[in-house]
């Protein structure tokens, strides 16, 4: 049964928007602070992670490069993990209009979303597109805050023919 307030999905939307512009940051601390300690990451064709502290490890490598938000943030800092010259590509991420429902103390989020690098000119690139399907489900802390407490993500345009992609290429 749905027990939505609006105050609540006002303050889940509100969390939507502090978690991306945290992972727009490329801080992981920043972006540690929106998760429960107990939280868990499933993403596509990986292991699942569990705990701040293991997502800790995870964060730091994704955004060893240190990016400011102005210098592509996190997108330019899981690039140049990845072996590409962040400074070769200008930066977009595209978030889906998606769904928010809550009901007592916990709350979910679903969207789409791309992350864009398209190559700057003169560079011989092609654009790359990282797309798929988020869903987050948040749960109300003792203190009032919404945290993570399970992060979900599909990788492509069509998460199963890339599940089925990545198969392939191992």
């Amino acid at each position: 049964m749905k027990t939505e307030k609006p105050e609540d999905v006002v303050a889940v939307k509100q969390f939507a928007e502090e978690y991306a512009a945290a992972w727009a940051k490329g801080d992981p601390e920043l972006l540690l602070s929106c998760y429960a300690d107990d939280a868990v990451v499933i993403m596509s064709l990986e292991e699942p992670i569990v705990g701040k502290e293991a997502l800790r490890e995870l964060y730091q490598h994704v955004f060893a490069a240190q990016k400011t938000e102005e210098e592509g943030g996190g997108m330019a800092s899981m690039a140049e993990a990845i072996g590409l010259n962040p400074d070769d590509y200008t930066w977009t991420t595209e978030i889906g209009e998606g769904t928010t429902e809550v009901s007592g103390d916990l709350g979910y989020l679903w969207s789409t979303y791309a992350n864009i690098a398209t190559p700057k000119p003169g560079v011989d690139a092609k654009p790359i597109r990282d797309s798929g399907v988020s869903l987050l489900i948040v749960r109300r802390q003792e203190d009032g805050a919404w945290k993570v407490a399970l992060g979900m993500s599909t990788r492509g345009e069509d998460p199963v023919a890339a599940s089925q992609q990545d198969k392939t290429a191992q």
